[in-house]
């Protein structure tokens, strides 16, 4: 079984509205409570879990006991990381980030301004930058830069890598867009993208789902996995997502909690894990989905990145 990445919702809020996320599908907002935190952390260790994050479909540090939850989560001593837009960098939150987070993963578009006003819809160019200039300062070495927004950020991509490393980044994923189970049409240049991760230095953020297992070996799973489930899903298989209430979901994607398959108060995540693999593939969040394509055809270039190294353990 490989290591999974463990996504925690701690809010389904986002003062955001980015063109390439589907919020009009999220029906509730709220918090996540700090015993329902408690609740999942104590289900996790480092035999199973690779890294467990605070993201999901909102964003993290708006939550009014963001410290708290850090603080928490932080308790296994497995690697912890979060998923933020940089839209709440006060003092407190960034020394959370210190304290408690092991790696930043800082979601941005574009240095121009008009081309972050497309994909960053209702957050503001210039707080968003002197946030990230700011976080930079103290945490520039554990950041990494999750480029994002897909061809509509390409054609000044370059400015945008070259003002992060002068400002001291040195780690960058070129996301790609998913189509979020069919809701959302990415319309992306796959040959483009290939081309910018080659010219920038830049790593595809899919090929985290498979580089310390190695293609091959990972090629394999697959192959294993769908002669039990010609629908298997390489890319769901990668993580678990708990949302604010509890909830086990499906898949990342699923932003409507559509496919919604236990909760942590009644189901253990080592054991959903292991049984879940006919699922992937099935569910209703399933149905005209592309992100196995994704990572098929990153996985078919001749020599792909192998940069980003993730632990796995054996079946």
């Amino acid at each position: 079984m490989r290591k999974v990445l463990i996504n925690i919702e701690a809010t389904p809020s986002c003062p955001a509205s980015c063109a390439m996320c589907p919020r009009s599908l999220i029906g509730t907002e709220g918090n996540m409570s700090l015993a329902t935190m408690e609740k999942v952390v104590s289900m996790l260790d480092p035999s199973f879990v690779w890294e467990v994050d605070m993201a999901g479909r909102g964003e993290p540090t708006i939550h009014p006991q963001f410290v708290e939850l850090c603080e928490i989560m932080a308790r296994p001593k497995i690697t912890t990381g979060i998923v933020t837009t940089g839209v709440t960098m006060t003092p407190a939150n960034i020394l959370a980030f210190e304290k408690h987070l092991d790696i930043i993963r800082v979601s941005v578009s574009s240095i121009v301004r008009e081309t972050f006003d497309k994909i960053h819809i209702g957050l503001k160019h210039a707080q968003i930058w002197k946030n990230i200039a700011a976080l930079a300062e103290v945490a520039a070495h554990k950041t990494v830069i999750h480029l994002t927004g897909g061809p509509t950020i390409y054609e000044h991509l370059p400015q945008t890598v070259e003002h992060l490393r002068k400002l001291g980044f040195r780690r960058f994923k070129l996301l790609t867009l998913w189509n979020r189970g069919g809701y959302f049409e990415t319309n992306q240049s796959r040959e483009r993208r290939q081309e910018l991760l080659t010219e920038l230095a830049l790593d595809a953020s899919e090929d985290e789902v498979w580089s310390e297992y190695g293609r091959a070996r990972f090629l394999g799973e697959i192959a294993y996995n769908k002669l039990k489930n010609p629908r298997y899903c390489p890319i769901g298989a990668s993580s678990v997502t708990i949302s604010y209430k509890g909830d086990i979901g499906g898949c990342f994607q699923d932003f409507g909690l559509t496919s919604v398959v236990g909760h942590v108060d009644t189901h253990d995540i080592k054991t959903h894990i292991q049984n879940r693999a006919k699922e992937l593939g099935n569910m209703p969040i399933c149905q005209g989905c592309d992100a196995h394509k994704v990572t098929l055809f990153q996985l078919s270039k001749p020599n792909p990145p192998e940069r980003s190294r993730l632990p796995m353990i054996d079946e």
